[in-house]
């Protein structure tokens, strides 16, 4: 999982727009525009699994602002800040 992950993270940092549109779709392979620029970017990514990793990368970053803000209002709450 650690190989396809990076791959996949790699891919999202070189051509985010096209790996949004692969994770937002139902079936990746029906848009060719997006497949052919991740095929292109991204030689060694499998373009069904990079949409899925790249979400899973976007669920950690978002859960890792969630409980910085969480800290950060318990911090404020008890006059640390």
């Amino acid at each position: 999982m650690g190989s396809k992950f990076m791959v996949a993270l790699k891919c999202f940092m070189r051509c985010p727009a096209d790996t949004m549109r692969l994770m937002l779709s139902m079936d990746p392979t029906q848009d060719q525009r997006a497949v052919k620029s991740i095929k292109a970017n991204c030689p060694g990514a499998d373009v069904e699994s990079v949409g899925f990793y790249a979400g899973i990368f976007l669920a950690i970053v978002f859960l890792a602002f969630c409980v910085l803000a969480y800290v950060m209002s318990l911090l404020y709450g008890a006059g640390g800040l």
